[in-house]
């Protein structure tokens, strides 16, 4: 609830007035009052002696302000029940009992030399699940403070949201913790752009060491699954550091870390020098087997079920489900792959699925004795294998955005298989046709849930499987190969949007998008056609960005050039055609891009060149374009990118204070603003002539 400020501001005065009305402390307009916000107010206090004291509040909070100010900084994503992770894996009934009775013994019974323990395991033995299962356990008897579950494909991977989303969960469960985050917030409003180790000790070690002094509190669990997701080997040493300085500087604070994630090297190193952390092992033992025995069967028993009225009531018969449980030999992961397979609701024939599986299997029985997860790559090969060769290409598209999606689409802007369908041209039909073999490996959203729901990996195996060529040969998804189909994608909606509706921009690109849906959008009804032309959108805002500068580039594609050299440049945003050629590695040999004048277009460009920039220094660009240019740089180099009346000059200008892309087209003399904005560019580079000059020889 909001109350409008000059009311209040009109009523307090009058008080303020009247000699005969004392005010009392405990009354007035906001006695006894909660819950609610008053913004831009000048509130008068009326004290004794009718002293009036003014004080200038920008806003009083309300309890929910601090989850608003936090939640542009968090990845609400990767909490225990969120919405992305639904349904998210979990042990079956009467499974992992071991474990999680060890976890809460260490938990409940406080071991005071283990604030932190490490349940590490390979590839698919079940972590996560153990996480999520625990984590529902601690949820019920009232010990758990938080959960972060990274997942590197659903990207769920970045350390500067990891702080902020704990503080949020935190704040939810301990409400005096809660009291201590919105004094500290209200206190420095930029603390949450500090760094992580910063943010770690003020906003989470700091107020418990407070509350842990005003009273003793009963241990809380923070859970971080999959550590070995989070992006970037340092930053998971950086948590792990974080967490370690903190017990030995403060031993005394009521929470226990609990780490889930694959045995890396890099991890066990820093791990094995800490004393204060406990380890446990997820390994492949008899315990193991018989639970994923009792998984297999469960889960057969459904299958049956479901399909009663084509399966006979002794299937499967005793000698292949004996196969089956050899071949998974003890593999949470291969199990329910082999399982998903078998239920394929797109083929609908569990006992031939089953054969098929156990065949495929006794043909790899050597690689099964040596390596459970050689064979699980195998059944992903076969998987794929199924999948007709006419159709494979528009699968690779979708499985290439999936891989590698923290860098083509790193704000996630497509976020449901729909919008991810119109951004790629695929229409309703042609997606399912082209995932239809894949639902073994991969959640695949109903056509009524296409639109809020994305595709996602079952395992990350899968993924892991995709990117390393040793293990998926001619599947293998290149960073090249989802550079090329992202970026044929991108240049046919940025024309789109340009050649339609921006066509007088000029280098007012950044003005709001006031059009209708694009044309075009392959998968909409009536309602959502122009919320997936503003995710299109939002994408060519964004997306193209200097990590892609980064990605492996194996030469140029016939398919994209020849699409490029259609674009016509005039209408781009002016800073994209330079950074288009460099990322596409586009030299003369190409013909879209060259450096010397070869038509009167080209001419025309080059003396509106010399008008914007004064006659000033400049040079020709040299190939390969360069992303990146050292820091103490001074140059100012053009190219001339497309052909005829479709060409611009486009040209990079940088000093030591950073660098600046510009674009002229030859159908429109440069205009008074644009010389003037490039002018603000320069002084803004701190450019200076001379020193230019001297660097461009």
């Amino acid at each position: 609830m909001t109350l409008p400020a000059p009311l209040i501001v009109d009523s307090l005065s009058r008080r303020s007035r009247s000699p005969s009305i004392r005010p009392d402390r405990h009354s007035g307009p906001f006695a006894n009052a909660h819950g609610f916000t008053i913004d831009g107010s000048q509130f008068i206090d009326v004290g004794d002696n009718n002293e009036v004291k003014i004080n200038v509040l920008n806003t009083i909070k309300s309890r929910q302000a601090v989850f608003e100010l936090l939640e542009p900084y968090t990845c609400l994503d990767a909490t225990k029940d969120s919405s992305a992770r639904h349904p998210p894996p979990r042990c079956h009934p009467n499974t992992r009992l071991k474990i999680r009775e060890r976890l809460m013994r260490w938990l409940v019974e406080e071991y005071d030399e283990w604030k932190m323990l490490w349940v590490r395991g390979s590839a698919g033995t079940g972590k996560s699940a153990v996480a999520q299962s625990f984590a529902d356990s601690c949820e019920e008897e009232d010990i758990l403070g938080a959960s972060y579950f990274f997942s590197r494909a659903a990207g769920r991977d970045k350390l500067q949201n990891v702080v902020p989303t704990l503080v949020s969960q935190l704040a939810r469960e301990v409400p005096e913790y809660h009291s201590l985050i919105e004094h500290r917030l209200a206190k420095d409003h930029i603390l949450l752009r500090n760094s992580p180790p910063v943010q770690f000790r003020k906003l989470i070690i700091e107020p418990f060491a407070t509350l842990q002094r005003k009273r003793r509190r009963k241990p809380i669990v923070i859970i971080l699954d999959g550590l070995d997701e989070c992006k970037g080997a340092n930053a998971q040493v950086e948590i792990l550091e974080m967490i370690t300085n903190a017990i030995r500087t403060n031993p005394d604070l009521p929470l226990r870390w609990l780490i889930f994630s694959r045995p890396e090297a890099h991890l066990k190193n820093v791990l094995s020098r800490t004393s204060e952390c406990g380890r446990e092992e997820l390994i492949i033992d008899t315990e193991c087997r018989e639970n994923v025995e009792r998984y297999v069967k469960d889960r057969l028993i459904e299958i049956k079920d479901r399909y009663d009225d084509m399966i006979p009531a002794d299937w499967p018969p005793e000698n292949k489900l004996r196969e089956l449980l050899d071949a998974v030999s003890g593999l949470f992961i291969f199990a329910s792959t082999c399982l998903n397979y078998i239920n394929d609701p797109e083929e609908a024939d569990p006992i031939s699925q089953l054969d098929s599986l156990l065949l495929f299997l006794r043909r790899s029985q050597g690689v099964v004795s040596r390596n459970p997860l050689a064979t699980l790559d195998l059944l992903y090969s076969r998987i794929l294998q199924g999948i007709p060769s006419d159709v494979f290409e528009t699968t690779r598209k979708l499985l290439a955005y999936m891989c590698h999606q923290n860098t083509l689409d790193a704000q996630h802007t497509l976020d449901s298989a729909q919008a991810l369908c119109n951004f790629l041209r695929l229409d309703q039909r042609t997606f399912y046709k082209a995932v239809r073999g894949l639902y073994s490996a991969m959640s695949v959203p109903e056509p009524g849930d296409a639109a809020v729901s994305q595709l996602q990996f079952y395992h990350a195996s899968f993924q892991d499987f995709l990117l390393d060529p040793r293990r998926s040969g001619g599947f293998v998804v290149s960073e090249y190969k989802a550079q090329v189909i992202f970026l044929r994608s991108y240049i046919y909606w940025r024309g789109v949007d340009s050649t339609l509706f921006h066509t007088c921009d000029g280098w007012n690109s950044d003005k709001q998008h006031g059009h209708d849906s694009f044309p075009g959008l392959t998968w909409t009804s009536e309602d959502n056609g122009w919320r997936f032309t503003q995710s299109i959108m939002e994408l060519l805002r964004n997306s193209l960005s200097y990590e892609m500068l980064d990605m492996q580039w194996d030469g140029v594609d016939d398919g994209l050039l020849s699409q490029l050299s259609n674009v016509d440049f005039r209408y781009w945003p002016p800073y994209y055609p330079f950074f288009i050629a460099t990322l596409c590695r586009l030299d003369p040999s190409t013909s879209i891009v060259r450096t010397e004048p070869s038509s009167p277009t080209d001419y025309q460009l080059l003396e509106y060149f010399n008008l914007v920039v004064g006659n000033g220094v400049a040079k020709r660009a040299r190939f390969p374009l360069r992303g990146y240019l050292p820091q103490d740089t001074w140059n100012r180099e053009y190219i001339f990118i497309g052909h005829g009346l479709k060409t611009v000059i486009s040209w990079r200008t940088a000093s030591p204070h950073g660098q600046w892309l510009h674009s002229l087209r030859s159908d429109q003399e440069p205009t008074e603003a644009q010389i003037f904005k490039y002018f603000i560019d320069l002084y803004n580079l701190k450019w200076n002539e001379e020193e230019a000059a001297l660097a461009l020889g």
